[in-house]
């Protein structure tokens, strides 16, 4: 999955994926991933996600990861 792009529809900021040679719209709410990623925030160059996974004691907890746009890139 790469995010391969960026737009302000109507003032709601879209990103655009590429996932098995499929673009997919994604906004902010939308989920995304395999460790229940939530969208928080989209730029021109990057989504944040706030992701649930599991620590090394079995405990789930909350991490920030982000996407960064793969300029380029097939």
């Amino acid at each position: 999955m790469t995010m391969v792009g960026s737009l302000n529809k109507t003032g709601a900021p879209t990103a655009l994926l590429r996932v098995d040679n499929l673009i997919y719209q994604v906004r902010p709410g939308n989920y995304l991933g395999q460790n229940y990623g939530k969208i928080l925030k989209i730029t021109e160059n990057q989504i944040q996600l706030r992701e649930i996974v599991q620590d090394a004691t079995g405990d789930w907890t909350e991490r920030m990861s982000s996407l960064d746009l793969q300029e380029g890139k097939k």
